[in-house]
């Protein structure tokens, strides 16, 4: 008899910004002994790890994958190249892993593998994890924005890795479109603070307070219409409920 063909099972863990993804993956990656790889555009800058919220991810036990290892100057990682780098990497991981869990929440990345599904040779399934009530999600960003701002040593804090690259004019335009940096750069303009030097610890802490807040609510607004536009990526999938969290389920 002709050997049958198998297909790797991909179980993706999807979501907005700052509701729980690396946990969950983390969590199922502990039950099933599934490596994880992190479909985000941003993580793959080595030099963002703060800002990306790379810093922290690995686990004991838990095999964390990355698209890429690049830095900022050599430029934004696009869609299809992510997606390109993705399909490969869990295509490779396939060869001796029975299941792969994809985590992510890039919307373009998202968007471009869901449009290739039907030629991937993968079983697939998807997670999509709920936001909170809008005041707990902003409470819990905050909190997340203070970490960033003033992380524990070693790391880097987000001020850091701003003023480093806003020292380049020419990483200037790439660095603004950034969450979070963003936010920084409007309070940066309010409050009269050189970008270059914002890192020197003379801020007050009711300017970093205000950046948190701000940070915050950028994120905020970009979590909700991430989750909106979930819906639409994965519009038309079979849809069943998992311990309290939408689950969206198809054959790729």
């Amino acid at each position: 008899m002709p050997e049958q063909e198998t297909h790797p099972t991909v179980r993706l863990i999807v979501g907005p910004t700052g509701v729980g993804k690396s946990a969950a993956a983390t969590a199922l990656a502990r039950a099933t002994g599934a490596p994880i790889v992190v479909a985000d555009r941003l993580q793959c800058f080595t030099d963002l790890l703060t800002t990306s919220a790379r810093a922290g991810a690995d686990v004991p036990g838990v095999q964390r994958y990355w698209l890429g290892d690049r830095t900022f100057a050599d430029g934004d990682l696009s869609a299809v190249e992510a997606t390109d780098s993705l399909v490969r990497l869990v295509d490779r991981l396939s060869e001796r892993h029975p299941s792969v869990i994809v985590e992510g929440g890039s919307v373009s990345l998202l968007r471009e593998l869901s449009a290739r599904r039907r030629e991937l040779p993968w079983r697939a399934t998807v997670r999509v994890l709920p936001v909170p009530d809008r005041a707990s999600y902003v409470e819990a960003l905050t909190r997340r924005a203070f970490t960033m701002l003033a992380p524990a040593a070693p790391d880097r804090s987000l001020l850091e890795e701003l003023a480093a690259l806003w020292r380049d004019p020419g990483q200037r335009w790439l660095a603004a479109s950034v969450n979070g940096f963003e936010a920084v750069l409007e309070c940066c303009a309010k409050y009269g603070i050189g970008v270059e030097t914002i890192s020197d610890g003379q801020l007050s802490e009711s300017v970093l307070s205000r950046m948190a807040a701000l940070i915050a609510e950028r994120h905020a607004e970009h979590g909700l219409l991430q989750h909106r536009v979930f819906g639409e990526i994965f519009e038309g999938w079979e849809m069943r409920s998992e311990t309290g969290h939408g689950v969206v389920e198809r054959a790729a």
